[in-house]
Order: C-alpha cells, then sequence, then structure tokens
C-alpha cells in the first residue's frame, strides 16, 4: 500500500507547482518590499600630497640672546673748602695764593653733577666670539666758568643745568685668541679703574693716574689655576694731533688667584679680586710751532711715562658679600716725562708764555697748537716735556661683622723737577711766566667713611686737604669736609 502512495504525492505536487499564483485581493493591503540596496559608491581616489616647499636653511645656532642693562647712580655731594680756589671738582688746580681774601674765606657748594648714566649691551655669541657695547654719560660736561670768571655765567645756571657728556662708548668683542676695544674707556696707563682707592672725591684725585679717551686696545688673559696673566697693547688718541702719531701704550697685569680680598674704586660696591700687581707704560711725540709769534717751523721732542701699581689683600675676604674685618692695600707709582694728561690733567699750572718782542719785552701772543702743561717753552725759547714723578698709596677695611661700613685714608704726591726752569721771579708783561705762577709739589690726604643705609643707596662722608707748594716756595693749602648720598640702580 505504501508503494502506491508514493506516485500519487508525486503527481499531485506536480500539478501544483504548475498552476498559475492567484490574484492579489484589491481590497488587501499590499504587502511591502524590499527596498533595493542602494548602488556602491565609487572608491575614493587616493589623497594627493601636497608638495613640500624646500627647508629654509638654517640660521647660526645661537647659545644666548640680546641682553641690555640699565645702570647708573643718582648722587648729591655738600661740600665746604676753606677757600676759594675750587668749584665743585677742584682736579689738580690751582690753590689760589697764600695771601688775600680769596684764601682767608670759604665757600659751600652743593652739587648733583656726578650723577650717572649708563647702558651696557650684549650680543648672541657668533662663531665663539662674544660682543659687547657700553655707553655712559653723566652730568661733569664742559661748562665756561662761572662769575667773576665769566659774569655771563651764573652760580645756579652752573649747578643746576649741568652738561650731558660722554664718559665711556665703545664697542668690545672677546674671543679664544683675542679680545678687541674700540672707543672711549679709560687709558691703559695706569691698568685704569682697576687700582682705583676707595674715595668720594670726584676722581682723579690729585697726582693720580686717571683719564679717559678713544683707543683701539688689543688684549688677551693667559688664565690658569695659579694666576692670569693679561698683556694689553693700545693706540689712543695723540696728545697732540698735530704730532701725527698716536699715544702708544701698553700694559702688564698678574692676578695671584690663591690670594684673594676686596676693593672699592671710588664710592662704589665692593669687587672680590686677586691680589694684583701692574707694569704700564706710554710713548708719545709732539711737533710745535717755533717759539715765534708767526712760525715758519716745527720743534719735536718725544714723552714717555711709566707706571707700577698693586692691590693687596692684608686681610683676604671669603666673597664680596662676606666681606667683614677684609683689610686690602693699594699703590701706585708714575714717572714719565710729558705725561701730564695721564694725570688727571695735571699740568702745575704751567701755561706758554708770550713772545719777546723787538724791544724784549714778553708781549707777543704764541700760537700754541698742543694743549697746556704737557710739553713747554721757557721764555727764552727752550722746549721742554715736564717731568712729573707721582705716587699714591691707599688703605680700606670693612667693618666686621658684615663690611656695609667700610673706612679708608688715602694720600698722593707729585713733583716735578723741571717745571720751573727758565722761570724768574718776574716777568714784564707775562703773568704766566713767573716762578709764582707754578707749582713744583703737590700732596693730598682723604680720610673717608662710606656706608650702605639699604642695598642700593650709600652714604659717604670725608675730610680731604690738598696742599701746593709753588715755584717760589710759597704753600697754599685748601682743606674741604664732604657729604655724599647715592642712589644706586
Amino acid at each position: 500500500m505504501k508503494h502506491c502512495l508514493v506516485p500519487v504525492v508525486l503527481v499531485l505536487a506536480a500539478r501544483a507547482a504548475a498552476q498559475p499564483a492567484p490574484a492579489p485581493d484589491p481590497a488587501a493591503p499590499a504587502a511591502p518590499q524590499e527596498a533595493a540596496p542602494p548602488p556602491a559608491e565609487p572608491a575614493a581616489p587616493p589623497p594627493v600630497e601636497p608638495a613640500r616647499p624646500p627647508e629654509p636653511a638654517r640660521p647660526p645656532e645661537v647659545t644666548s640672546k640680546w641682553s641690555m642693562t640699565i645702570y647708573g647712580f643718582a648722587e648729591f655731594d655738600l661740600m665746604h673748602d676753606t677757600t676759594q680756589s675750587f668749584s665743585d671738582s677742584p682736579g689738580n688746580g690751582l690753590i689760589v695764593r697764600p695771601t688775600g681774601l680769596t684764601y682767608a674765606n670759604g665757600r659751600t657748594q652743593t652739587t648733583a653733577r656726578n650723577s650717572r648714566l649708563g647702558v651696557r649691551m650684549s650680543a648672541p655669541e657668533f662663531e665663539g666670539m662674544k660682543a659687547s657695547g657700553n655707553v655712559e654719560m653723566d652730568f661733569m660736561g664742559y661748562q665756561p666758568g662761572i662769575a667773576p670768571a665769566n659774569p655771563s655765567v651764573s652760580e645756579a645756571a652752573f649747578f643746576n643745568n649741568g652738561t650731558f657728556r660722554i664718559r665711556a662708548a665703545y664697542a668690545k668683542v672677546e674671543s679664544e685668541y683675542v679680545d678687541l676695544l674700540a672707543g672711549q674707556y679709560y687709558f691703559l696707563f695706569g691698568e685704569q679703574p682697576f687700582f682705583f682707592p676707595l674715595s668720594i672725591w670726584f676722581f682723579g684725585l690729585p697726582n693720580q693716574a686717571f683719564g679717559r679717551t678713544q683707543q683701539l686696545r688689543l688684549s688677551h688673559t693667559f688664565k690658569s689655576d695659579a694666576a692670569n696673566v693679561e698683556i694689553a697693547v693700545s693706540a689712543q688718541r695723540p696728545p697732540q694731533r698735530d704730532s701725527e702719531l698716536p699715544d702708544f701704550q701698553g700694559g702688564l697685569k698678574v692676578g695671584v688667584n690663591s690670594w684673594k680680598g676686596v676693593h672699592a674704586g671710588g664710592s662704589g660696591y665692593a669687587a672680590f679680586d686677586p691680589l694684583t700687581i701692574a707694569a704700564s707704560g706710554s710713548v708719545r711725540h709732539f711737533r710745535v710751532n717755533d717759539f715765534a709769534t708767526a712760525p715758519t717751523s716745527l720743534r719735536t721732542t718725544n714723552g714717555w711715562g711709566i707706571s707700577l701699581d698693586g692691590m693687596i689683600p692684608i686681610i683676604p675676604a671669603r666673597s664680596a658679600k662676606d666681606k667683614g674685618n677684609a683689610l686690602t692695600l693699594s699703590g701706585s707709582f708714575v714717572m714719565g716725562s710729558g705725561i701730564g694728561d695721564l694725570i688727571g690733567g695735571l699740568t702745575g699750572g704751567a701755561a706758554f708764555p708770550n713772545v719777546p718782542t723787538m724791544t724784549g719785552a714778553l708781549t707777543g701772543t704764541y700760537p700754541a697748537n698742543v694743549d697746556p702743561g704737557i710739553i713747554q717753552y721757557d721764555t727764552t725759547g727752550n722746549l721742554r716735556a715736564i717731568n712729573w714723578q707721582n705716587f699714591m698709596v691707599g688703605a680700606q677695611y670693612f667693618l666686621p661683622p658684615t663690611g656695609r661700613i667700610s673706612i679708608g685714608a688715602n694720600y698722593t704726591q707729585g713733583n716735578s723737577n723741571n717745571i720751573t726752569d727758565g722761570l724768574t721771579a718776574t716777568a714784564t708783561g707775562c703773568a704766566q711766566c713767573t716762578l709764582a705762577s707754578v707749582f713744583k709739589q703737590s700732596q693730598f690726604f682723604e680720610a673717608v667713611v662710606i656706608g650702605d643705609l639699604t642695598p642700593a643707596v650709600r652714604i659717604g662722608a670725608a675730610w680731604q686737604r690738598i696742599a701746593q707748594t709753588r715755584g717760589d716756595d710759597a704753600v697754599s693749602k685748601n682743606n674741604r669736609l664732604e657729604l655724599a648720598v647715592y642712589f644706586f640702580f
């Protein structure tokens, strides 16, 4: 039976598959149809990388940046002199002769003209060279004398309207092999300003090697653990432009690194340096008009100078901040001929004499082509360079425990053995040609104390004396009491 049913089932299934599908009912809702899949998106093209610009050339590697420091101080000075010889800054000026109204009476002055402003700059290091520059000014510029010498300038105008002037303006380049300095700076002669003493006097002290001028200097420092040795040479502004030759100077300075102390130059803060000794010198040339009212020829002579200097810490210090009980001595010895301008403009009062006329009277004007007091004619026409032999000693002690108060003492002396040559007691028609018109010896004493009221404000007080011996042996003295207040920034 089972075998008979199988063919029947297969026949029925075939017939059902061959019949058409029934028509849909119009009333019935249409069956939802499946949405056809969206066409495939075309493949995105591969991104195109923009072309890279060429890399710029790299600048040289910079190890530091430009820097600028503004520094200086505002200064007030109150001074009383026992004579009426000087303005605020005496320098090596003449004390009036020891007779008369101006010697018997004193004067009191105040000034702010020594206030100072400076800008120090440094450039990025380049190929092993460090470049820097410095411009420094104060208000002690040239001003004409005040009444009665110049009635057109009042005391108020002189002291209240100080003239701005250049103190320093130079460029410096330091390298492994040689250092270059070009511009206006201290003389190499005397290795300035390293050996300056503690003082509130307006530098330079009488008889002190001091000054600044334009120069081109080359130097190098050989450094070691035991000592630093610096050698330097410079060509400086000639003392006489008509000589056509610069003033050639050279110096050697040695510092012993195992022996250090503190020392202050002028009224500034103390520096921490090794015991140092130095030797320096100058060689110069002069060509001056012949001794006539209408010169037709030139006369020549030479000048020279040497300076030996030292800074010796008698009681050493551990640092510039730890300076209590430190004691330091400084000293200088200078000698030479025709070097008055290297000693703070020291002239001794010497000036070119008048020229004798046909009758022998000294009334003709000599047309000098060099500053006075460096070389000199006497009244008979003999030419000479003025000789000077000077020395300076100074001591400064920083009181314990902190060293905020320091006391100092300075003594200087200058002597000339030929400034009176050819001069006489009287010279008709030539007041500047007599023994009484010049000094052959000058001495300076100072006792000073300086203290820090705050880290920025310093106060100093001093007693100072100048004594001068004239060519006729008359001795003039001026005593000064000075109070100074500084704000450093």
